[in-house]
């Protein structure tokens, strides 16, 4: 399930002076967009109050959004915590879905496996716009097998570079490494066969920093992370530049550790910065496995530093358990940083290399006249697509829009159990499935979460007259505000160990 703390992204707003201050808010749950207007009786004063519009304005969707059925695209009110007018004007949608690249444009120089968006069926909701899926293989002897992966996707503009540049190089890693987790396909539009992300195999049994006092750290899953390092910096010239214990896992079946999540990766020979080098964090990771103090690496890259945590004593956690003592963990790294710090970089043939995400492609957009009209023109360069004008001119896309996570939460409960192996998860969540709907009238639950809606102040209403949006900032005349929440602002909300 997604983290309800980081459910809406703010994408951008029209703040006009003197109200009424309208946020674009993205419900990264539903995947919906809503236009959500603050029009407060008295004129606000000053940037402080006006930039808190943006928190008031989240907030108020918060309280509301299980009771906003599909065809909503906003809602306005004049008190933080009074009545909402919802709004069902399809001219106030504000939906914009990226325009996505062809898969050639990923120039890949090998053959790369596709995944259409219509053979995936959701499992779990994981992160922001990372999912646990599962799709049918080809057909086998024994059957089709069921593949079981993490979708890594963007359905909107602002993660769209990071996640493109991390399907970009983790495609270029051996798929047989025993010591990363495998990629496995990329994901394209079935409307329009663009790339939308990709996927990765599913290593169920949950990461080290969720097992962290369950599960005892053994010292070879140390030399493993040691060796894995040296492989992906000296042998693939790649450098993770995210090591810590929620991007590693143990393979059970093999009991090999691996590691995943390449959205901050970089090329050595190209964007090599000291200050993200990878022993740096191997030092912090191990030193987090032991004592669960996570707190040194909450401040940025270029202040968090190494050279001093390996003076400090590590104290092991009284719930941490290992299969070593403290000193052994200690002298293994010590003789791997020895090493590590003696040996130079050398561009090898076997380095790979990857590109940056190229200019949108072209797109249809609107230009407005003087008088408010609008007229359609071919874009050479466009990243968005509004789902307003798409409808109006008959092209078709893909409806990104789902039903909230916590109307699917029985049906995935057994999910992660199935991955490991568990013979009875079947059994298990078919139960939970009744008793979720047992509970709600023997009603699917969807449908009985939909009895339910109901809005303050029922009306259905189009925007009053508002000033048209501005982009400039002239005078006295308001502000446009584009929010960029970025995978990096987004995962640095979730705690420790990541980049700054």
């Amino acid at each position: 399930m997604i983290d309800p703390k980081f459910r809406f992204c703010p994408a951008s707003g029209s703040l006009l002076t003197g109200g009424p201050y309208t946020w674009h808010i993205v419900d990264i749950d539903q995947r919906r967009h809503f236009a959500v207007t603050y029009d407060p009786p008295v004129p606000l004063q000053n940037d402080k109050d006006i930039d808190a519009t943006e928190e008031i304005c989240i907030n108020q969707l918060q309280r509301c959004i299980d009771k906003l059925g599909s065809g909503v695209y906003g809602i306005r009110f004049t008190e933080p915590d009074g009545p909402v007018t919802i709004i069902t004007d399809p001219e106030e949608d504000m939906t914009q879905y990226a325009n996505n690249h062809p898969l050639k444009a990923l120039e890949l120089p090998f053959t790369v496996k596709t995944v259409y968006l219509t053979n995936l069926t959701e499992l779990d909701r994981l992160a922001n716009q990372v999912d646990l899926v599962s799709y049918p293989g080809p057909p086998h002897l024994n059957g089709r097998v069921e593949t079981i992966a993490v979708f890594k996707y963007w359905f909107i503009h602002n993660s769209m570079h990071s996640t493109w540049r991390e399907l970009e190089c983790w495609s270029r890693l051996p798929r047989d490494h025993p010591h990363i987790v495998p990629f496995d396909s990329v994901v394209l539009d079935s409307i329009t066969g663009g790339v939308v992300g990709f996927t990765n195999l599913y290593i169920p049994g949950g990461n080290l920093d969720d097992t962290a006092t369950t599960r005892p750290f053994r010292l070879r899953w140390l030399h493993q992370l040691l060796s894995v390092v040296d492989d992906l910096n000296h042998r693939y010239g790649v450098m993770h530049q995210d090591i810590a214990p929620r991007n590693l896992v143990i393979d059970e079946r093999e009991e090999n550790l691996r590691i995943f999540d390449f959205g901050y990766s970089a090329m050595i020979d190209d964007d090599y910065s000291p200050h993200y080098d990878d022993w740096k964090g191997v030092v912090f990771t191990l030193y987090e496995i032991i004592t669960r103090d996570v707190h040194l690496r909450r401040v940025p890259h270029e202040q968090q530093d190494a050279d001093a945590l390996l003076q400090r004593q590590r104290v092991k956690h009284p719930d941490v358990k290992l299969d070593s003592d403290v000193q052994t963990f200690r002298d293994v790294l010590d003789s791997w940083l020895v090493k590590r710090k003696a040996t130079k970089f050398k561009p090898a043939d076997t380095w790979i290399h990857w590109f940056d995400m190229p200019d949108a492609p072209p797109g249809w957009g609107v230009i407005h006249g003087p008088n408010g009209e609008t007229t359609r023109i071919k874009k050479p360069r466009c990243s968005n697509l509004w789902r307003k004008n798409l409808v109006k001119w008959g092209k078709p896309f893909w409806n990104w829009e789902r039903p909230a996570g916590h109307l699917l939460a029985g049906a995935s409960k057994g999910v992660h159990q199935k991955a490991a192996g568990d013979k009875n998860s079947d059994e298990k969540a078919a139960a939970e499935k009744d008793v979720d709907q047992k509970a709600t009238g023997d009603k699917d639950p969807i449908e009985a979460a939909t009895d339910k809606i109901e809005v303050d102040n029922q009306v259905t209403a189009k925007t009053p007259p508002m000033k048209k949006y501005r982009i400039s900032k002239p005078k006295n005349r308001g502000t446009w505000v584009k929010r960029s929440r970025t995978r990096k602002s987004w995962k640095r909300s979730h705690g420790p160990g990541r980049r700054e």
